[in-house]
């Protein structure tokens, strides 16, 4: 992903953190856009992890999935937002879309190479 693609992720501080944890183990971290729409793609485009965790920038958890399905999300407001972008993937009547993604690596690199301070976001 290149330094502009990350800028317009981080453009109206409006980014979550999905951590994928897969069956093999190990965890990867990705920073996206924060939309119901964008969270549904995410888990999707990720299905096959045992766990899926999404957060705020610092860290307080928005939801978290055992594989495709979403297992807890206290924002029951926002739950019922995703759900309907959500569910059509998981029955195959939709694709997932793809949606712009940064490792936890890239966006280390480009805060690094602003020489910025990273807004709070800790990696």
């Amino acid at each position: 992903m290149t330094n502009e693609e990350i800028g317009k992720i981080f453009e109206n501080n409006n980014v979550v953190r999905g951590y994928v944890y897969p069956y093999e183990g190990g965890r990867s971290g990705y920073w996206f856009v924060n939309s119901p729409s964008n969270i549904a793609n995410f888990i999707m485009q990720h299905r096959d992890a045992k766990e899926i965790i999404v957060t705020d920038t610092i860290d307080r958890k928005i939801l978290n999935t055992i594989g495709e399905f979403i297992d807890r999300c206290p924002n029951q407001g926002l739950l019922q937002q995703i759900l309907p972008h959500l569910i059509p993937i998981q029955m195959g009547e939709a694709e997932p879309l793809e949606i712009p993604l940064a490792t936890d690596a890239e966006v280390e690199e480009y805060f690094e190479m602003r020489d910025e301070p990273r807004m709070g976001l800790e990696l």
